[in-house]
């Protein structure tokens, strides 16, 4: 069983994850409002991720999830798959609590009104929400600290593939991003 040390240390690097990929989504956005690909967005969106996977590596290491292996390939190792599947809870768990919180300033401004019909709603939305994020936060505690063990016979899982995956051209290593910022010349 972890200790709360490292719970703690894991859910700020949860935290510190889902943030990046956030970061990443509205760069990706502020390019698509653009209407065509801003090579500097898109070098900014691969280092990002690429320190999303530095900090995801580091996760894995302080839990002891490094043995699960990983190749980056078509083909997830269990744990890259428990990688996905952790990025997808933590993402969700943010907007879970930004939703929370949009909620909560309507609920300020229908007491304001004096609007309790609308209060009580509100409210009882909020309510769903927080065993929502309790559901999101116990499954992402299950897939640092329970799954793991759970999955090392799973060979691979196929997964969409990511920008962070890397690619062999020429002999070097180059990202997704940085293909397409050298074909914009």
């Amino acid at each position: 069983m972890a200790g709360v040390w490292e719970k703690a240390l894991a859910e700020e690097m949860v935290y510190l994850l889902a943030h990046l990929a956030h970061a990443e989504q509205h760069l990706l956005e502020i390019g698509a409002e653009l209407g065509d690909v801003e090579p500097k967005i898109l070098v900014l969106v691969d280092k990002l991720r690429i320190d999303r996977k530095k900090v995801g590596e580091v996760l894995y290491n302080s839990l002891g999830l490094s043995e699960l292996g990983g190749e980056g390939s078509e083909f997830r190792s269990a744990a890259e798959s428990l990688w996905c599947t952790l990025k997808h809870l933590s993402m969700a768990l943010v907007h879970c609590d930004e939703s929370i919180e949009k909620l909560a300033r309507r609920l300020v401004e229908a007491l304001e009104r004096g609007d309790e019909a609308s209060s009580k709603k509100i409210l009882s939305d909020i309510r769903e929400l927080f065993v929502v994020r309790k559901t999101l936060r116990d499954s992402l505690k299950a897939t640092l600290f329970e799954l793991p063990e759970s999955v090392k016979g799973v060979e691979s899982i196929r997964c969409r593939e990511d920008l962070c995956i890397e690619t062999e051209e020429d002999g070097k290593e180059a990202s997704v991003a940085e293909h397409a910022v050298a074909r914009q010349g």
